[in-house]
């Protein structure tokens, strides 16, 4: 009891002298408002659509920027500090994303195709058997650019298994071409291998189909998503890809004929990253928009600090390519 007790001291000391934002920074409770309202005028922008899309996209990020009493030079030199300290990014990122979500089932949006797979048991016909990370932050340089993972095969994999690997990207860039890399390599019993490959360039619902095997067993499943630089190696520029809510969901054929006397599949390397549809997509950006249409009207918060408008953004070394 002593020893429970003396660790339960130490565990809240550690706690309470965890680091701070320092001050000259954004704090994480605004930056998170900041990226919230930024989100939802980007929706607002691409729902509007016209050849001024990227035009209105910069004017409304401004006018976020003004409402909060944020500088572009206080954004992007924050924005560094989080580079760096990116646990802090990736918890201000997952309060952003569950902010959206419930804006849009408040206003009617339906569950959606990204968690309807959800209730599903790992022993039934269909699943979600993703047991990995479910959010994930990326960013075009050396050791964050990529995130490998490995599937582990057991019983619960049949003869005959379809995949589908499906995952929400939200980008956030300041210039520079966005372009991620997802791969999925499927190995079955004779050394028969499927790798299915395809980029994604925009924001949102992303799904990855893996087809069946109806001739041999699985034995390996592996795969990586890599976001490219895009052949642009400035670093000091603001561009980071956070990917959440990933689910690898299987789907058991039980078609026994099928199985035995279907066609002998063809392996080799497929384009089947599913975009959604722009209707789609316009319905969910429709959703945002009206959500910030009801932020318009709230009152400028009051001044947090007083930071010289001319703050330089950090500049750190370009890495060595790779």
């Amino acid at each position: 009891m002593k020893y429970s007790v003396y660790f339960l001291f130490t565990l809240l000391l550690l706690t309470a002298c965890k680091p701070k934002v320092p001050k000259e920074y954004i704090q994480p409770g605004d930056m998170e408002d900041i990226l919230y309202e930024y989100h939802l005028t980007q929706a607002m922008a691409k729902q509007a659509g016209g050849d001024q899309v990227e035009f209105n996209k910069t004017k409304y990020f401004t006018a976020v920027l003004k409402k909060h009493d944020v500088t572009q030079a206080d954004f992007d030199s924050s924005l560094v500090y989080y580079y760096s300290h990116l646990e802090r990014l990736k918890d201000i990122y997952t309060n952003v994303n569950e902010r959206l979500d419930d804006d849009a089932k408040m206003l009617g949006a339906s569950v959606g195709e990204i968690n309807r797979y959800s209730q599903y048991s790992a022993s039934g016909d269909t699943a979600n058997i993703w047991k990995d990370r479910t959010e994930l932050l990326l960013m075009p340089c050396p050791m964050m650019n990529r995130f490998d993972f490995t599937v582990k095969i057991d019983t619960t994999f049949h003869l005959g298994d379809s995949f589908m690997f499906q995952f929400v990207s939200e980008y956030i860039y300041q210039s520079g071409m966005k372009d991620a890399l997802v791969c999925f390599v499927t190995k079955y019993e004779g050394d028969s291998i499927i790798q299915t490959t395809n980029h994604v360039s925009v924001s949102g619902l992303s799904q990855v189909r893996i087809p069946a095997n109806r001739e041999n067993k699985l034995k390996e499943m592996r795969g990586f998503i890599y976001l490219t630089d895009g052949n642009d190696h400035d670093v000091t520029v603001r561009r980071m890809m956070f990917i959440s809510q990933m689910q690898l969901v299987r789907f058991h054929n039980n078609d026994k004929n099928e199985v035995s006397d279907g066609p002998r599949p063809t392996f080799h390397q497929t384009d089947s990253v599913k975009q959604i549809s722009d209707d789609e997509r316009k319905q969910l950006d429709s959703i945002r928009s009206k959500a910030f249409e009801r932020l318009r009207n709230r009152p400028l918060p009051p001044p947090r600090r007083n930071i010289p408008d001319g703050m330089a953004t950090r500049h750190h070394q370009s890495p060595q390519r790779r």
